[in-house]
This record gives C-alpha cells, sequence and structure tokens, in this order.
C-alpha cells in the first residue's frame, strides 16, 4: 500500500497529463531495478572495471578517489610490515627443534645476530609504517608495543640491542654476540620474551589494519567501492519496503 504522507505525485507521474504513464513506468521501472539489486550488480560489474587505485591513478583531480587510494595503501602497508614483523618474532621464539636458543653448546650467535638484526628491522619499518598512518585505531592498536619496548629497555641493551629516542631499536653486532647466552635466550627466545609478546601485539595490529581497511572500503557511499549497498536502501532496495 502506498503512504500518501509528504507524498509527492510529480516525483511518479511527471508534471503534466500527457508524460502521466511514461513517467509512472520509468519510475517504478527504476524502483524494481533497485529492489530487485540490479542497480548494486550494474555498480558491481562497472567497479571491477574501474578499482578506486586506478581511478586514483588517473585522476589526481577527483579527491575523494585519490584519497582512498593513498589511505587504504598506508593501511595495507602496516599490515604488510606487522606480518613480516611476526614472522620475525616466531624465528626467535617459537619452540621446536628449529629454536636458535635449544642448547648452549650448539648455540650459533652469528644465526642468533642475524635472527636478530631481521627483527629489528621488521620492528622499525612498523613503527614507520603507523607512523605514516591517521588511522586512530591503528594508532592505538601499535601502542601496546611501543609501551612493551619501553619497559624492556634496560634488559634489551644488556644484549646490545638498543632504544633509541625515537622508538626505533638497533642492534650493536660485538655486544650481542659476546653477551651471556641464558640471557640472550631469556629476552629473545623464550615463550614470554620480549620476542613472543612483539610478535603477538603485532598479529594484533596486522589484524587491526586489516579490519579498518576493509571497514574503509565498504564505507564510501551508498553503494561501496564494490557496489555492494549500503545505507537506508541496502543493496537490494529494500528501504523502499516502506513504502509498498
Amino acid at each position: 500500500m502506498i503512504r500518501y504522507s509528504n507524498f509527492n505525485p510529480s516525483l511518479f507521474f511527471g508534471g503534466g497529463s500527457s508524460g502521466l504513464n511514461n513517467s509512472l513506468y520509468n519510475n517504478l521501472s527504476q524502483l524494481s531495478s533497485i529492489r530487485s539489486g540490479a542497480y548494486a550488480k550494474a555498480l558491481k560489474a562497472y567497479y571491477e572495471k574501474n578499482k578506486p587505485e586506478d581511478t586514483a591513478k588517473k585522476n589526481t583531480a577527483g579527491r575523494q578517489s585519490s584519497y582512498l587510494y593513498t589511505a587504504n595503501s598506508e593501511l595495507t602497508k602496516v599490515s604488510k610490515e606487522s606480518a613480516e614483523l611476526v614472522a620475525a618474532s616466531k624465528k626467535l621464539s617459537d619452540a621446536g627443534k628449529e629454536n636458535l636458543f635449544n642448547s648452549k653448546d650448539t648455540y650459533d650467535p652469528d644465526a642468533a645476530l642475524k635472527a636478530v638484526k631481521a627483527f629489528v628491522s621488521g620492528y622499525n619499518e612498523t613503527l614507520d609504517a603507523v607512523g605514516e598512518t591517521t588511522n586512530a585505531n591503528v594508532r592505538r592498536s601499535a601502542d601496546s608495543m611501543i609501551r612493551m619496548t619501553g619497559i624492556m629497555t634496560k634488559s634489551l641493551g644488556s644484549i646490545g640491542v638498543t632504544v633509541e629516542k625515537s622508538g626505533k631499536l638497533s642492534v650493536n653486532e660485538d655486544v650481542f654476540k659476546n653477551a651471556d647466552f641464558d640471557k640472550v635466550k631469556n629476552v629473545l627466545g623464550t615463550n614470554g620474551s620480549f620476542a613472543r609478546i612483539i610478535g603477538s601485539s603485532a598479529q594484533r595490529l596486522e589484524s587491526t589494519a586489516e579490519q579498518q581497511n576493509r571497514q574503509q572500503a565498504y564505507s564510501t557511499g551508498l553503494y561501496g567501492r564494490n557496489g555492494i549497498g549500503y545505507g537506508y536502501y541496502g543493496s537490494t532496495g529494500s528501504g523502499f519496503d516502506g513504502w509498498f
């Protein structure tokens, strides 16, 4: 049943009697397309051919498309660097026969140094990536990792890993290679070590960045970046149900 409150007949019937049939047909036809999801499907096909990043590259005057591409690329970078940091932390702290600190007799300082340098590099690059985004949720997620690093400054320093004023890490190779095995293992190579805690923080950061990336991708208009409907009318025009 048609709702007559605040109803404007001209929207359906046009300005005069001569256009009544055509106007009614056109409006009902469009309404049917919206309700069936045909509009959403058409827009989805369009966006598949015209991805936002391509649009941003081709049309620098399009402020919205350019911004969306830049913002998403920043979040993607955070996710990528965080994932690499997770992998580097596992190399140091995961248990098993491949663990670098299984035995003092078989401990290889050079192999451990290589793994620590990869970890430090991953940590610093993750901080750089976080610094490039303005996303508040991502920055908050990184805070726990940064706080833990500050807490562990003294312990890290005892094995040759320095926390710089910038918050980044650096390694003194000679100090690290000559550090006591048990001390290095406690700081980096156990289940509760600094490397394991940072790995867990990086995993949460990666998840947050991916979540924010998806949320941003689907909140860029009525139909979203992928032609999927959001807002009052939905992807199938369900918002019209109150009219009929």
